[in-house]
């Protein structure tokens, strides 16, 4: 019996653009457990994540978060893997195009796999800032940014430390009242409701990591 998980299943067509978009119109609502077993990691070790385009290489920091959505078929939410320098620790990051991301708060958990690897993660997360006629205002876009912080879940001791890894990017728009800074610079306040979150369900592929263990379980 196939396994299922709670990630969307797409089609994809032969750019793989309609796939990516189709991820980001339906719903894509993994856990952080699945963000951790089944997309970080894998990416980390050189293998293929579950979903090919629902997560896809973009930094943050390029564009403001309505633009990269944007450019990546997305709306109000979106998944991104990014380079970051090892030892890189930073309260604040530049936007290209004006605006900031600050932190906001620290995390740190672990995810273990069926097969029992134990994956340590940490989770920050940030606020988008940007100066608008009242000053620098929120403009209630936040992103939570996953670092796997023990290497040894996905590379041996011996090979040395690594100049650059990959982190895992959540950016979404925020259901809190927040004041909104329109592309023209004028501020306005919008209220969001935030959408009903429900599963939806994905068959294993193969070809995938032979080391994600399955299904994704919290060990606290």
């Amino acid at each position: 019996m196939e396994e299922e998980m709670n990630l969307v299943l797409g089609t994809r067509d032969d750019d793989g653009d309609d796939h990516a978009v189709a991820l980001a119109a339906v719903g894509f609502e993994p856990t952080v457990d699945e963000l951790m077993l089944h997309f970080l990691r894998p990416q980390l070790r050189g293998f293929q994540p579950r979903v090919a385009g629902a997560v896809v290489e973009a930094d943050p920091s390029g564009a403001a978060p309505w633009e990269l959505l944007a450019r990546h078929g997305r709306r109000e939410e979106g998944f991104f893997f990014a380079l970051r320098a090892r030892k890189r620790l930073s309260v604040r990051r530049s936007v290209a195009g004006g605006g900031s991301w600050l932190h906001s708060s620290t995390k740190n958990g672990q995810s273990v796999s069926d097969l029992g690897v134990v994956v340590r993660w940490c989770s920050t997360k940030f606020s988008f800032y940007r100066r608008g006629e009242m000053g620098q205002r929120s403009t209630g876009w936040t992103m939570a940014e996953y670092e796997i912080t023990d290497t040894r879940c996905y590379r041996r001791a011996d090979d040395g430390e690594e100049d650059e890894y990959w982190v895992l990017c959540h950016v979404r728009k925020s259901s809190r009242t927040a004041a909104k800074i329109t592309p023209a610079g004028r501020e306005s306040v919008t209220r969001r409701r935030r959408p009903k979150r429900g599963g939806v369900r994905l068959r294993r592929d193969a070809g995938r990591d032979p080391d994600d263990g399955g299904a994704a379980h919290r060990s606290d």
